[in-house]
């Protein structure tokens, strides 16, 4: 079935928010990524997915690595796809420090299905563009910035649940 997409990032012009702590424990911040995913973007559970999850439980440090995705449907055209990849090494003597990056990516897109005449058809296709260009480009605006304020949100928010102060950030 062909589908015509706009995609946009979130975070532009850098892409990735980026996270790095060092310290005691920084494998806490797995219990605590779903449900700042999920408060901080209004979705239920079905919406965030943990993609990916390693474990390595056989050197000193034991290193990890965990990818959550969320989805956000905002109309029946637009979604925001927010992935969060966490990558780190926990020492297992818990007084010992560990380290870990978490990298924060955003992106909204639109999809239209093509999958009938009408749908592909030249009038169409030109109402579409009209459409997109007059009434909905303000609306895909006003979604991106929502979704960088979002983002930038669970960035603080990740922050605050590994200790890292403000003060500490801004040097």
């Amino acid at each position: 079935m062909a589908k015509w997409i706009l995609e946009d990032d979130c975070l532009v012009p850098e892409r990735i928010i980026k996270v790095d702590y060092k310290g005691p424990n920084p494998f806490r911040i797995y219990h605590s990524i779903p449900q700042l995913l999920r408060a901080i973007f209004d979705v239920r559970g079905k919406d965030v997915w943990e993609r990916e999850f390693r474990w390595d439980n056989t050197g000193a440090m034991r290193d990890f690595l965990f990818r959550f995705i969320v989805v956000k449907g905002y109309d029946m055209w637009t979604k925001a796809f927010i992935e969060v990849i966490v990558q780190g090494k926990n020492n297992p003597d818990p007084n010992k420090d560990g380290e870990v990056t978490v990298m924060i990516t955003g992106k909204i897109k639109t999809g239209f299905d093509e999958n009938n005449m009408w749908n592909t058809s030249p009038i169409y296709k030109s109402l579409r563009w009209i459409y997109l260009r007059t009434l909905y480009n303000d609306v895909r605006r006003n979604l991106i910035e929502e979704c960088r304020i979002k983002v930038t949100d669970l960035r603080n928010a990740i922050q605050k649940s590994l200790g890292i102060s403000a003060e500490a950030v801004m040097r």
